[in-house]
């Protein structure tokens, strides 16, 4: 056990005295941060904005997918092509508009898909094991639902003409706290 440690306290000692005396890389230098800072602003700014009226909408969902998760997809993209990763670019890197939405439950701190739904589809977030109405809808009490219940964008769009297709429809059109479904 003894000889493990000194082995591992070594092999550290030889990183990092490799490190000092490696030569000056290009990210050392503040100028290249900056370069390239400047390229990437100077990039979307010359972007020419879509005016056009779209006739799709495309809502990609990365299921649990926070920027903690997509952060580790990127460093294991670049490791992967033998980089260090973090400079690696993803194609959703390159995607000219980009949205987060937080879509917790108001009254826990795990959501389930419901509230999840009812957050990203509603714009609102509502309670644990509830779908489609706000917050003040009390789970497995279905007369709080009354009156609380929220449209979707989902809704929206139905009603504006549209044709809707889409993977989650619950949260689109139902409003209901989860025990009071009627199946």
């Amino acid at each position: 056990m003894e000889t493990y440690r000194l082995i591992t306290s070594l092999s550290l000692i030889l990183q990092l005295l490799s490190r000092v005396s490696s030569p000056a890389t290009v990210e050392e230098s503040p100028e290249f941060w900056r370069s390239q800072a400047q390229r990437t602003l100077q990039a979307a700014l010359d972007r020419t904005p879509n005016t056009n009226v779209a006739k799709n909408i495309v809502l990609f969902l990365g299921d649990g997918m926070g920027i903690t998760t997509y952060t580790a997809a990127r460093i294991l993209k670049g490791q992967l092509q033998n980089q260090s990763g973090e400079e690696t670019v993803t194609n959703m890197d390159t995607f000219p508009y980009v949205g987060l939405a937080k879509t917790y439950s108001v009254d826990f701190q795990i959501p389930d898909s419901a509230a999840t739904a009812t957050a990203y589809l509603c714009g609102v977030k509502t309670n644990l094991n509830t779908i489609g109405v706000s917050a003040a809808a009390r789970n497995g009490v279905c007369r709080s639902q009354k009156g609380n219940e929220v449209t979707s964008i989902l809704r929206w769009a139905k009603d504006a003409g549209q044709t809707v297709t889409h993977s989650s429809p619950h949260s689109g059109f139902w409003s209901s706290s989860i025990c009071c479904l009627r199946y």
